[in-house]
């Protein structure tokens, strides 16, 4: 069957390739964004950063947003740092710090970094050269002998050095000798190119990008089965056929530029087949669907009968709708270019010949995949498990992007669980006591829920707690998300806290005049003092310290008494209590049998005795 090769590139955000057969049914389908290019097959300078003995694998800085993983068997010999091929008690070994060539084999997925291999492949129209890895090989596809021979044949006329080794492709089966000599001639002069650039290079960089997406559709989906090639952007079309003129000349006739206003896509009605890959269930023709599933596990595929149950033979409705579903699966495997572990469960059947043809079918559906397929059986539970060769990201990973309110799982919180938990957040910040104010954005569902549901509880929090909470909406909130901004108690009343500022200030000035009087006069009674040894009497104790008239009287009024009395005798008061100190007369020897309430009331000599002393 003939088949159509379209190449829609007049919009560089996101460029499409599809290949549809005679009825019009989409086979391949791929895209490219420049926002997500993929990364498979460049071709990097790395350096080493960490070898993993545990894990037989060395961590690799090639530039990307996370390092790269290469495994030891996948190192050449060559960037091995010991003796004996590299082997250290039969291990392989590296050096941090070493730099080393890699290729990304496959994309970064997840917290996984890429995988990457320093044992490099470059992928041409009809043959991969393998340029650091000696050997040769044939595609499976090509699965006649004669066909496989001949293919040896004018490989063996072709001259490459021994350490370089090759694929022939699937496209390289009944290619002339010229044609595979050319395609190699091209790639040994990509690769020294490679080398050259790598010499010059003394930073961990890309060195070489894979093709142009037209170029790259050309080299991956230009089979024998296609015969025309459209192409809607004339840029695209003009490298296609350069490429095309170097290595395939025979088929640049069939290469056209589509000129027509109608879209490419439109016009062989492909946007409704497209807009399937991106859906989770895939319907079927007899009335029943299949539901695909990506995991980070595996990928899980679910048969069902659907409408198609109700006929009254069972059995047969399981057989016929498995077979229906296995050529679909198939297909959709190809187009989502889904890979990793994946488990399909079939209808239930009981009878074995059925069990095998449903087996049959879908090993038949699959030959004509281009990625590897390792394929079991299908066990008593109606379970078959297959493993798929995955070289980038899929589809749906390249033009979608995860959601932010729900996770990429598809499922969210209902409004009453939600909207109860934002409010336990709310109740958790209440009773601490520390806030005088919680300024509350939520989801503008959540928000309304709450202003009417929980009403009266919001009035109990403000009242128990002394809080004021105010509650918005806003749309770019997500849906378990509660954003809430604290105002503490002692930032609430500025005009109190200026108040008591400037009170402090007063007081302040007040205490230092008082020290400046004080340290003058003081100054003069010192003097006095150590001119006579004062007498001892029986003295009245004082009728308050003045520590207490600084406390009751207050800082105003002690002013006035300091300027009324320039000989007020010193008081014993602590440092603490007073803005300045001075010391307490001590009491004499002789003075040491005197009574306790005597050596007490001796401490401060009142003025009317100082003045009959004089």
């Amino acid at each position: 069957m003939k088949h159509t090769m379209l190449v829609n590139a007049v919009h560089k955000e996101q460029m499409r390739m599809a290949t549809v057969n005679e009825k019009g049914i989409l086979v391949d389908f791929n895209i490219e964004m420049p926002t997500k290019e993929p990364i498979t097959g460049n071709i990097y300078k790395g350096k080493v950063l960490k070898v993993e003995r545990g894990l037989q694998a060395a961590f690799v800085d090639y530039g990307g947003s996370k390092d790269g993983f290469l495994p030891l068997k996948d190192v050449n010999p060559e960037y091995f740092t010991e003796q004996g091929n590299g082997q250290s008690n039969g291990k392989p070994i590296l050096k941090v710090g070493q730099e080393i060539i890699v290729q990304a084999v496959r994309e970064a997925i997840g917290n996984k970094g890429a995988l990457l291999s320093s044992y490099i492949s470059l992928p041409g129209r009809y043959l991969v050269l393998l340029p650091n890895k000696p050997g040769s090989g044939i595609s499976r596809k090509v699965e006649d002998e004669e066909d496989r021979q001949k293919i040896k044949n004018i490989m063996k006329q072709i001259k490459i050095p021994e350490h370089m080794g090759f694929i022939v492709r699937t496209a390289g089966y009944n290619r002339t000798k010229q044609e595979m000599s050319r395609d190699y001639q091209h790639l040994v002069r990509l690769w020294k190119e490679i080398n050259r650039k790598a010499g010059s290079l003394n930073k961990t960089s890309l060195i070489y990008q894979e093709t142009d997406f037209g170029v790259r559709s050309l080299r991956d989906y230009l089979t024998s089965e296609v015969d025309e090639i459209l192409v809607d952007d004339l840029e695209t079309f003009r490298k296609m056929r350069a490429y095309l003129r170097a290595i395939s000349p025979r088929n640049i006739k069939m290469l056209k530029h589509y000129k027509e206003k109608t879209p490419l896509f439109d016009n062989y009605k492909l946007e409704d087949q497209i807009r399937v890959i991106y859906q989770e269930r895939v319907d079927l023709k007899s009335g029943g669907h299949i539901v695909i599933n990506p995991t980070e596990a595996m990928i899980t595929i679910d048969v069902n009968s659907g409408r198609a149950s109700n006929k009254k033979n069972i059995e047969e409705t399981a057989f016929k709708t498995n077979i229906e579903a296995s050529e679909e699966i198939a297909r959709q495997l190809r187009l989502r270019d889904l890979g990793g572990l994946i488990v399909i469960d079939f209808i239930d059947m009981t009878d074995k010949k059925h069990i095998a043809e449903v087996e049959k079918a879908f090993k038949t559906a699959l030959s004509i995949d281009k990625a590897r397929i390792q394929l079991s059986r299908i066990s008593k539970f109606g379970i078959l498990e297959l493993s798929r060769q995955k070289k980038q990201s899929t589809i749906q990973e390249i033009s979608y992007t995860k959601c932010p309110f729900c996770k990429g799982s598809g499922l969210r919180q209902s409004l009453e669980a939600a909207a109860l938990g934002a409010f336990r957040k709310i109740e958790s910040e209440a009773v601490k006591g520390i806030c005088s104010e919680l300024k509350i954005i939520l989801p503008h569902e959540i928000a309304d829920y709450i202003l009417n549901r929980k009403r009266s509880e919001l009035l109990d929090l403000e009242l128990e707690f002394d809080i004021a909470l105010n509650i918005a909406g806003s749309a770019e909130i997500p849906w378990d998300k509660v954003v809430i901004q604290q105002i503490a108690k002692n930032h609430v009343d500025d005009q109190d806290n200026t108040e008591e500022i400037k009170d402090a200030e007063t007081q302040e000035a007040s205490r230092a005049l008082i020290e400046e009087k004080v340290s003058v006069n003081g100054e003069k009674r010192t003097k006095k003092k150590n001119r006579r040894r004062p007498r001892h009497k029986k003295r009245k104790p004082m009728e308050a310290s003045t520590e207490t008239s600084l406390a009751m009287n207050g800082v105003p009024e002690i002013v006035q008494e300091v300027q009324g009395e320039d000989n007020l005798p010193a008081a014993n008061t602590p440092a603490k209590s007073s803005p300045f100190i001075i010391e307490p007369a001590r009491p004499e020897k002789d003075n040491v049998n005197s009574r306790p309430d005597e050596q007490k009331n001796n401490i401060s000599e009142p003025e009317t005795n100082r003045k009959d002393e004089e």
